[in-house]
């Protein structure tokens, strides 16, 4: 045997093993980009179908971003619904009736929310060239003490707003949740019999959310949930207990607005100051009672104008009834009409 053959078998004895190794993940890996379980690599007229009931839970910013790429053009978007998941229960009905005729409305949240993420997403809208006449930004003390996003596959930024700076780590974190074996078993357990189980809620992996989409408003509409609470089976015993013994009447929250905040607060007011934008923040009732901390608000007004600063946190009307809040964490959108009434 010569000593190219030999080489040549012994490449072959360390390869052979190596490829039954990286087998499984070669599928995995074909799996993933094929089903796409995260709609992050291909393309999408819309990210939910025309009644979600559950399944596999997508990065909120990367929907609303890919949609707005897709739309804008078309539908001249100028008014913006902007903050973390609290924002969504805002309807754009209730909301345009303020402006006049011909605003396009556009819901442009993120889960966890930051205050990087939303200066993104105005400078991303500037340089797309659409004005942004209207912005009703939706905060509480945890966005505002939030200076850049979660990194994890439901928050990490959408490349699109970083000048796809961030493309690597932002399909990284999606393809690292994929190979993970809690999600593999969920995922598959729900792909094969289409049942929520508990164990699949758990970490966000799947999600048992229930509403209408709308893609040209990148608008979610929980009628299927305001239905079972007419029914009066919503409030079951098991979503009651989410409720105890988490509301702080007397509390204040710390102070959260330091140097780096003061920083991103003051350039989203920069942005909207050169588009002679018009804009309300709304400080969310939540269902905790806790007040801003006073400094915060401040800072806040000084900021924005104290016209343009409205604050619903600690005890009020509506964070006195538990139906009001679908959760502790979330209200209902006849709390958020009513909202915008008393602000508009």
């Amino acid at each position: 045997m010569s000593k190219t053959d030999s080489f040549l078998t012994e490449i072959k004895r360390f390869v052979k093993p190596l490829a039954w190794f990286a087998s499984p993940f070669v599928v995995l890996m074909v799996c993933y980009v094929l089903a796409d379980p995260f709609k992050v690599i291909w393309n999408y007229e819309s990210f939910y179908p025309e009644q979600v009931a559950g399944g596999i839970a997508l990065n909120p910013a990367h929907v609303a971003t890919q949609n707005y790429l897709r739309q804008h053009i078309i539908e001249h978007y100028d008014s913006f619904i902007l903050g973390n998941s609290r924002s969504i229960y805002y309807p754009i009905a209730a909301w345009r009736q303020y402006f006049s005729e011909g605003s396009r409305c556009y819901h442009y949240d993120a889960a966890n929310e930051s205050l990087l993420g939303i200066w993104q997403k105005l400078r991303f809208i500037a340089h797309q060239g659409d004005s942004i006449r209207n912005v009703l930004m939706v905060v509480d003390a945890g966005l505002l003490e939030k200076v850049d996003c979660d990194h994890w596959h439901l928050c990490e930024t959408p490349p699109a707003l970083t000048g796809y700076r961030n493309l690597v780590s932002f399909h990284w974190y999606n393809l690292k949740t994929f190979l993970t074996p809690q999600f593999l078993m969920a995922y598959a357990d729900y792909s094969l019999f289409h049942q929520l189980r508990p164990y699949m809620l758990r970490k966000g992996l799947l999600a048992d959310d229930m509403f209408v989409y709308d893609a040209k408003g990148n608008e979610c509409n929980f009628v299927p949930l305001e239905q079972e609470i007419a029914a009066g089976t919503y409030y079951t015993e098991e979503r009651l207990r989410v409720f105890e013994g988490v509301q702080f009447p007397d509390s204040v929250s710390p102070p959260v607005i330091g140097k780096p905040q003061r920083e991103l607060l003051d350039s989203i007011r920069s942005i909207l100051a050169r588009q002679g934008t018009s804009v309300q923040i709304v400080i969310s009732p939540l269902y905790n009672q806790i007040r801003l901390n006073p400094r915060d608000l401040q800072c806040l007004e000084q900021l924005f104008g104290s016209d343009h600063v409205n604050d619903f946190s600690g005890p009020n009307l509506w964070n006195s009834d538990l139906h009001n809040y679908y959760e502790a964490s979330h209200y209902r959108p006849r709390v958020a009409v009513a909202v915008m009434d008393s602000v508009y």
